[in-house]
């Protein structure tokens, strides 16, 4: 009975985004073809590959945030995690501690800070938005005070491959992206527990008579959360090949912005993972096709918030008309 109450929920929702993620395709392939038109490097392979390089630490994260919002909760730390990740990375190359040691030490910290946001949430029953804000600025006070505010040389093989090394010439961050987006993509399409995650966003009081652990689930998309965001940390720590404090500022607002945009609800049971890949590629190409043209940053984020705005807009007037 609560397998397919699960699955009819599932259903639903699928049948919803597939038209929206086919509308955001065209979209980004319209944006594709007018920067392709508008300058002639944007298509070249170096600016492709590093367009997808810089991003995936964001779309890492995006991934595994999408299956909390889908819950019905939301994670505004990730962006202080990734400060402390950069920082105490760096500070523990800076000690002489073992690349894959240090690689290790922050994934924990990283499972560790996302244990103790899940704890807030579902123990104690704080708000996850006001949890999270709060838990955000521990994290990134940590980092200015590990750090005393200075950037910290990061260092090491292990580190810099993470960032900037590549398989058969495609870079390590792209492989780290697909790997994370292929995973989530399964684990919410194929799984009992992604079936879970869409029920208790639909209606956590019906999950929970149905026999779903409702607290259990959604602990554990916040420990996945946290890891996601610490790797996010490490990648942009070998890609800046320093750690400081203020990495990841901000990144919480831009990483929850491409996940609206592909769909996801913020009361939580609608989202998908295709849809916040494609939010994420939107975001990311507008704003390398832009800086190309020489348009200044905050024009960008002006052009930004509008796809954003108007998007979300079309998505609530077509649901809207479903239902009626």
């Amino acid at each position: 009975m609560a397998d397919d109450r699960e699955g009819t929920a599932v259903k639903k929702q699928k049948k919803f985004f597939i038209s929206n993620t086919i509308t955001l395709v065209m979209v980004l392939i319209a944006m594709f073809i007018f920067f392709s038109l508008a300058s002639r490097h944007f298509l070249s392979t170096y600016n492709i590959l590093s367009m997808v390089s810089n991003l995936s630490f964001m779309g890492i994260v995006a991934a595994v945030l999408t299956m909390v919002m889908i819950s019905g909760e939301i994670d505004f730390s990730i962006g202080g995690n990734i400060g402390l990740t950069s920082v105490v990375a760096a500070i523990l190359i800076e000690g002489g501690v073992p690349g894959i040691l240090v690689v290790a030490i922050c994934l924990v910290m990283g499972c560790a800070i996302g244990v103790f946001n899940g704890f807030l949430v579902t123990v104690v029953g704080v708000n996850s938005i006001i949890a999270t804000v709060g838990t955000m600025s521990v994290w990134r006070g940590l980092a200015y005070t590990f750090s005393d505010g200075r950037s910290v040389l990061a260092i090491d093989p292990v580190i810099d491959f993470l960032g900037r090394g590549s398989v058969f010439n495609i870079p390590f961050p792209i492989i780290l992206f697909v790997i994370v987006f292929a995973i989530s993509y399964v684990v919410m399409n194929l799984s009992k527990w992604g079936r879970k995650i869409y029920s208790i966003g639909v209606n956590p009081m019906a999950s929970f008579l149905s026999g779903i652990n409702v607290k259990q689930v959604k602990f554990l998309a916040f420990v996945f959360c946290g890891l996601a965001a610490a790797l996010g940390g490490l990648i942009l720590t070998s890609l800046s090949m320093v750690g400081m404090p203020q990495h990841g500022q901000g990144l919480e607002l831009t990483i929850i912005s491409a996940i609206l945009l592909g769909g996801t609800a913020l009361g939580g049971g609608k989202g998908q993972i295709l849809g916040t890949l494609t939010g994420i590629l939107i975001l990311s190409v507008l704003y390398n096709g832009l800086t190309m043209l020489d348009v200044y940053y905050y024009h960008v984020q002006i052009a930004q918030g509008a796809v954003l705005i108007a998007v979300v807009a079309t998505y609530e007037v077509r649901q809207k008309r479903l239902q009626q």
